[in-house]
């Protein structure tokens, strides 16, 4: 009899541990903002991170969105699991994340590594969850430039009176165009190129990315260029609510963001290498540091006035650019 009680025992054991080994994965839907639909490079590499879900416990459906509002608000309605967007248009679910793409937040992709290291390690649940939103993973999309039509407007003075392409979405765009002095001309993702390339206004922003495929070459034409100076660095960040997926996925999902975020980086710098020499424009240092005082002013504003700006991610991003620059203005006035 306690063999048979013994044999039985090992049975039910080998049954219950085969029956974990061959659960099957939770089956949840992710929306993909892709400028290019599924043909596009973000949705393909949502495609190797879906398979490396599986062995996480998550079986994804991935589903392409080209307008990325339509992704925040299916996400929002509860359509998606999880969802890939930028940060900025994130920010309502998880300002922490957001707070990432900060006017002059980060000034180098040297800082943008650094943060995304730091974030991507166990110990950063706790900033990486907001309520019942997590930021699961973050990417590079690329540091954020101003195109303008004239390449003697090339300081923050002469931008005064310009009609500069804003994305009515966001609030950091829309406090810098106004301190400046500048004319904002409300516009989204879809609309923006189109404006700068047919001179309907004198500038725009954008990564990159965006001189090729959005062909904003058009609106430099033989006068214009690239100001070499980063505004931002924009981010694709996947959110999730934290209670669809299983215990631990968010700290596996970033682990492997901070893994392939090299290789993303790299897509990104080949972007800005592909534009040609004779589109950029270097500013004297005096007009860098004109610059991050504005982006300072308006990093305090969206911080104090506003509310947009989360204090311990604008913190945070300001102890590691002092860090690495310590005789930053900034770093004596201690504003942030």
């Amino acid at each position: 009899m306690k063999r048979l009680t013994l044999s039985t025992a090992f049975f039910v054991l080998a049954v219950a541990i085969a029956g974990v080994a061959h659960a099957a994965p939770a089956k949840k839907t992710l929306c993909v903002y892709d400028p290019s639909g599924a043909n596009g490079d973000l949705f393909n590499a949502m495609e190797s991170y879906k398979i490396e879900a599986l062995s996480w416990g998550v079986e994804f459906t991935l589903k392409p969105y080209t307008d990325e509002k339509t992704a925040a608000e299916d996400f929002k309605a509860g359509q998606c699991h999880a969802s890939l967007i930028t940060g900025t248009r994130g920010r309502p679910f998880h300002k922490f994340g957001g707070t990432l793409e900060a006017m002059g937040g980060l000034p180098s992709y040297a800082h943008l590594t650094r943060i995304v290291k730091t974030l991507s390690k166990p110990k950063a649940k706790k900033l990486m969850t907001s309520g019942k939103y997590e930021v699961a993973g973050i990417w590079p999309g690329g540091a954020v430039y101003l195109f303008v039509r004239d390449r003697t407007v090339d300081t923050v003075r002469e931008l005064a009176g310009k009609r500069i392409a804003t994305m009515s979405f966001d609030a950091a765009a829309k406090t810098m165009v106004r301190k400046i002095g500048a004319s904002l001309v409300a516009a989204d993702v879809g609309t923006f190129a189109g404006m700068y390339n047919n001179g309907s206004v004198d500038a725009c922003y954008s990564p990159a990315l965006g001189y090729k495929a959005l062909e904003l070459y058009k609106g430099i034409g033989t006068k214009g260029g690239v100001i070499r100076y980063p505004l931002a660095q924009m981010t694709l960040q996947l959110l999730m609510r934290t209670a669809d997926f299983p215990d631990g996925f968010g700290e596996k999902s970033r682990a492997y963001a901070g893994k392939s975020f090299k290789d993303a980086l790299k897509m990104v710098k080949l972007a800005e290498k592909a534009i040609p020499k004779e589109h950029w424009i270097d500013i004297p240092a005096a007009d860098m540091e004109r610059y991050d005082e504005m982006f300072l002013d308006v990093r305090i504003e969206l911080r104090d006035e506003q509310k947009v700006y989360n204090k311990t991610a604008l913190k945070l991003l300001r102890k590691l650019r002092c860090k690495m620059d310590g005789a930053r203005g900034e770093c004596v006035q201690k504003r942030e």
